[in-house]
């Protein structure tokens, strides 16, 4: 890029788009992950429905952290974490798979980075298939930008100067990255 020697030329028209450009090519060279929101979970059921709930709770990417029984009653407590994306339909699973005997209360509790690299162009995504769970990151980014009207992959080529891509080329540094 050229800056303009004279101040009067070198104005935001100048500095940033160029600022624009850096900013995008240095997220998509720094490996970039996905994160998703991640529920609380609070599952109240009778004793011989807890390993019904562990069972919808596992179907949903979801994993227990305390089970206890409440004092002076049949119930237990399950307390859990469970995928925001995973979570839609949850009380309605969790009310069929215990004969309505179990309910639950959900909260928002935090981000959590989604397993596997979402720019990893091996990763074949089938549709109506079930992902491994290191396959999940590339599944959610390729179904944001379809639903978005984008194209699928993430291309660099535009953040950077010919000369630069060539440089970068002969560096090594953009292996993985398309051209």
């Amino acid at each position: 890029a050229v800056i303009a020697q004279e101040p009067l030329h070198r104005g935001g028209g100048q500095i940033i788009p160029t600022a624009r450009r850096v900013a995008y090519s240095a997220f998509l060279m720094a490996t970039p992950r996905m994160m998703e929101p991640y529920n609380f979970v609070e599952v109240m059921a009778p004793a011989d429905c807890v390993s019904a709930v562990y069972t919808v709770l596992a179907k949903r990417r979801g994993h227990v952290t305390q089970d206890a029984p409440v004092p002076g009653s049949p119930l237990y407590t399950i307390k859990a974490f469970i995928p925001a994306i995973d979570s839609f339909g949850f009380e309605t699973d969790l009310r069929t798979h215990t004969q309505g005997q179990a309910f639950c209360l959900s909260v928002f509790h935090h981000w959590q980075i989604v397993p596997g690299d979402p720019l990893d162009k091996s990763i074949l995504i089938r549709p109506l298939e079930a992902q491994p769970a290191t396959h999940l990151a590339r599944e959610f980014m390729i179904k944001s930008r379809r639903r978005k009207g984008l194209s699928e992959d993430v291309s660099i080529n535009k953040f950077f100067d010919d000369p630069m891509l060539l440089e970068l080329a002969k560096q090594d540094v953009m292996q993985s990255y398309p051209m």
